[in-house]
């Protein structure tokens, strides 16, 4: 619903059940405001809720057929808790008017017959008021958003600068395809942007604090221990593994979420037993808790040649993008725990990139959702390491950060 329009002049709607009050108040005012009117509760609320008005002032008569005034303006004050409310009413209905004043329904409330002199200074107390607000707010709007960008560029800095220091093999490569795919993913503006305005000012001296801590328990979870895939090496029926997975995700769900396929019966890797069943489960479990009510994750599994690598696709056809995003460090709410799931999933992409596999995540498209991983028949256990993000990379997730901001220049609003 629209609420202050800065480009509009702004309207005041007389809501009475006499048509000789509203004439009378927009002959009084009419020439020095836009006045609108109403001769009944519902008639107003329609005018209101349509969003096509500019409306800063309501004012309303107590005692209308059907629905109170005081009723009216407490609808008003839920919907469009920005506008402006008074009561105007007789000395009989004098004790509402002040029960609505003491709790928060309304601003003032003006006794009949106006006094125009009277009501004249409260009309433009009341606009002048509204005027001020709403220019508070949309500084404060503002800074809110340029400070969610800025933290949200330093969550993606410290990502970059911690994967230097992860015992993992390839981790940067693996970081920076992670944090790329996450700033790509467009469908997530929508969620983030309703996640973090619900951020207030007040909550600002508490975030440079739990920012802190979040790195450190975060750093904390990616190391300890570390899903080192090429520890044991032994030979693993990847299949079984796989299927092994699926069959606790879905006994735990209590329905059909996760389907495998396969071309071929048996696809045996050299790998750590024990690493890479935690890595199966760190990546599908999450995927899983993806899917919209009666969908189901896919995983479909090829090896061309015996021996070759071998390619596993998740694929979810009704993903939610809501809680997706929820299972990536780098969107997560300031001031809110990312479920453990999340620390996972990046832990089994780190810990894929070590033994030389890859793992990319596509943008969605209308709730469907793909997730490529490969890994190689045997696990990579020396070749050259990458340790330190090149300038290239990191220029290159500015610029798709740049590309995210240019999306999302309302997520504070």
């Amino acid at each position: 619903m629209e609420s202050f329009r800065p480009d509009q002049p702004v309207e005041i709607l007389i809501v009475d059940d006499e048509p000789q009050a509203v004439k009378y108040f927009k002959k009084a005012f009419g020439t020095r405001y836009d006045v609108l009117t109403a001769t009944s509760a519902d008639e107003a609320e329609s005018l209101i809720l349509s969003g096509n008005h500019n409306i800063a002032l309501v004012i309303s008569d107590q005692r209308m057929p059907g629905r109170s005034g005081v009723s009216l303006l407490n609808r008003i004050r839920n919907e469009r808790p920005d506008i402006i409310r008074m009561l105007t009413t007789a000395y009989a209905d004098l004790d509402s008017a002040i029960d609505a004043v003491n709790k928060g329904e309304i601003l003032r409330y003006i006794s009949k017959p106006w006094d125009l002199r009277v009501l004249e200074a409260e009309i433009e107390q009341a606009i002048t008021f509204y005027l001020l607000k709403n220019e508070y707010d949309m500084l404060l709007r503002d800074k809110l958003s340029a400070l969610h960008r800025t933290l949200l560029r330093d969550r993606m800095n410290n990502l970059a600068m911690l994967s230097k220091l992860l015992p993992y093999n390839n981790a940067p490569l693996t970081m920076y395809q992670y944090l790329k795919d996450s700033i790509a993913e467009t469908s997530w503006r929508p969620a983030a942007q309703k996640a973090w305005s619900q951020l207030r000012i007040r909550d600002h001296w508490r975030i440079p604090v739990e920012e802190t801590q979040r790195a450190v328990d975060l750093s904390e979870e990616l190391t300890t221990p570390p899903l080192l895939a090429d520890a044991q090496v032994a030979e693993v029926d990847l299949i079984a593994a796989l299927s092994a997975c699926a069959e606790a995700i879905n006994k735990d769900l209590g329905a059909k979420q996760v389907v495998i396929n396969a071309n071929r019966p048996q696809i045996i890797v050299s790998t750590d037993p024990e690493a890479i069943g935690k890595i199966i489960t760190g990546l599908m479990d999450p995927m899983s808790q993806w899917a919209a009510m009666g969908s189901t994750l896919l995983v479909n599994v090829a090896q061309e040649s015996a021996g070759g690598d071998v390619s596993i696709h998740f694929e979810l056809r009704n993903c939610e993008p809501q809680r997706s995003m929820q299972d990536c460090v780098l969107f997560n709410p300031p001031l809110h725990t990312a479920p453990k799931r999340a620390s996972d999933y990046l832990k089994a992409a780190l810990a894929i990139g070590h033994i030389g596999g890859t793992m990319s995540s596509p943008p969605m498209e209308n709730g469907y959702k793909q997730i490529h991983v490969t890994l190689p028949a045997r696990a990579k256990t020396s070749g050259t390491k990458i340790n330190a993000l090149p300038k290239q990379w990191l220029q290159d997730l500015s610029d798709e950060y740049e590309k995210w901001v240019l999306g999302t220049l309302e997520i504070a609003a």
